[in-house]
């Protein structure tokens, strides 16, 4: 009687350590939508994750966090918008993080969506009608996002696949990796780490104390700025891009195809090098103070790069 008596205690005193570790609301909410709603999603905390599917509806589901004073979910004449409320002041520890909102948002593929929060990880796959993702402490993972795609993260990472259109990517102290991107491709980063390889039309890059390595494939367009950055590319099926490049106490490597054909001006001043592993031409000293510029070109000279450098190091070669 008394091991009775003993096992149905224990099991109580479970029962409540697991009430007391998980104590959030759980949430099922359902709303009939436009095939190309106008989504806003507000979330501070926890873990999040966006699903574009082929039905007509505005789905969220899981666990609201445990300083949750609810939630709002307003549907009506093509817009939707979720709110997880919280209270106005909140003393952030790294341990609640753990008891954040953990939530699986599903909507029309063909949605507009606007997705805010400050500790929280967001996850986005297949929205075709343009996506904003934007998260303070946390990182982004996106897939499948085309139309007008930007991904804003400041103490975080943001991992990133197949996007095209119009897309932005920026970081303040984190990595940005992406594979596959296409279209026009903005990226942004302080004091981080930048990893492409991608397919843009266009790109334009902007660092400030980071390491970047590009591998692009056929991309036309190509502007670069950089302070205290170095950067690696490597473009490939592309024989005549048109590239402005310029940076202050940093690096640059780049490698094109055999059969480049472009024009190209390459210019140190303040310090710096030039090396031309590309042809037989080689670069001129200043007649006066440490500056150096080379100028040539290759094919019929259809293209153009154009490379200015601050106390940096330039590198070409062949792929």
């Amino acid at each position: 009687m008394k091991l009775i008596q003993l096992g149905a205690s224990l099991c109580l005193l479970l029962a409540s350590s697991l009430s007391l570790a998980d104590s959030r609301q759980s949430i099922n909410e359902v709303r009939t939508v436009s095939p190309n709603e106008q989504i806003s999603l507000e979330v501070m905390r926890g873990k999040v994750e966006i699903r574009g599917t082929n039905s007509n509806q505005f789905r969220v589901s899981g666990k609201l966090d445990e300083k949750a004073e609810g939630f709002t979910l307003d549907s009506k004449g093509g817009f939707t918008g979720f709110i997880v409320q919280m209270p106005r002041q909140l003393r952030e520890q790294h341990q609640e993080k753990a008891q954040g909102s953990e939530l699986i948002i599903e909507l029309p593929v063909g949605s507009s969506v606007s997705f805010k929060g400050v500790n929280v990880d967001v996850k986005a796959t297949n929205i075709s009608g343009g996506t904003s993702l934007s998260t303070v402490n946390g990182s982004i993972n996106a897939s499948a996002l085309s139309n007008s795609v930007e991904l804003t993260s400041v103490n975080g990472d943001i991992q990133s696949q197949t996007l095209s259109g119009h897309v932005k990517l920026k970081t303040v102290n984190g990595k940005i990796t992406d594979q596959g991107a296409s279209g026009r491709l903005n990226v942004e980063s302080v004091n981080g780490k930048l990893q492409l390889n991608s397919q843009p039309q266009d790109l334009m890059l902007t660092v400030v104390n980071g390491e970047v390595s590009l591998a692009l494939d056929g991309t036309q367009q190509i502007e670069i700025s950089t302070v205290n950055g170095n950067v690696e590319l490597e473009l490939k099926n592309q024989s005549a891009p048109r590239i402005k490049g310029s940076s202050v106490s940093g690096k640059f490597e780049l490698k094109f195809p055999t059969a480049l054909d472009a024009k190209v001006s390459l210019k140190t001043t303040a310090g710096g090098g030039i090396k031309n592993s590309l042809t037989a031409d080689q670069p001129s000293r200043a007649k006066y103070g440490p500056a150096s510029n080379l100028q040539f070109s290759s094919g019929q000279g259809t293209g153009n790069i154009e490379i200015n450098t601050v106390s940096g190091r330039l590198e070409i070669s062949k792929d």
